[in-house]
């Protein structure tokens, strides 16, 4: 095949800022195998140019936020609201969160066991869960007072 000069210039722009697979293994923090496990079960979009893998870093930051990003978002909301009442252990692992690390490697840097870090993910949404429910359920109750105030109408 061959490209004319634009054509060429085009793909080799596309190309610039590509990372390799090791690279890319390592910006999602897996090791080499899980990741190549992901990419030949097409859930992580690469190219293969001749016998290599290329990346972009918008398709791996889509995978991570595709993977990661409600935990993201569950710890903005708890850190955002004071009514949650977090204990400090589970503030850290939001702050950990929001930097886009994953629970593994907040548990290396906590020294902490990974079921101990998803025990605390889990009281963290529990809370959160809570807090977003109250206002239902007052709206709720109040709406269940309205049809009976309506049925004692003329």
């Amino acid at each position: 095949m061959v490209l004319r000069s634009d054509e060429l210039h085009h793909n080799l722009q596309h190309l610039n800022g590509m990372l390799t697979t090791h690279e890319a293994a390592k910006q999602l923090d897996l090791s080499y195998w899980h990741f190549m496990h992901l990419v030949e079960a097409g859930r992580i979009p690469g190219v293969r140019i001749v016998d290599r893998w290329l990346f972009s870093p918008d398709d791996l930051d889509d995978y991570r936020r595709s993977k990661y990003g409600a935990l993201e978002d569950l710890a903005r909301v708890a850190l955002d609201h004071p009514g949650i009442d977090l204990t400090e252990k589970q503030a850290t692992i939001c702050r950990h969160l929001i930097n886009n690390e994953r629970p593994s490697a907040i548990a290396r840097k906590l020294q902490q066991s990974r079921q101990a870090v998803h025990s605390q993910i889990s009281l963290i949404r529990e809370k959160v869960s809570r807090t977003q429910a109250l206002p239902v359920s007052i709206a709720s109750a109040t709406h269940s007072h309205s049809p009976k105030a309506g049925l004692d109408m003329p």
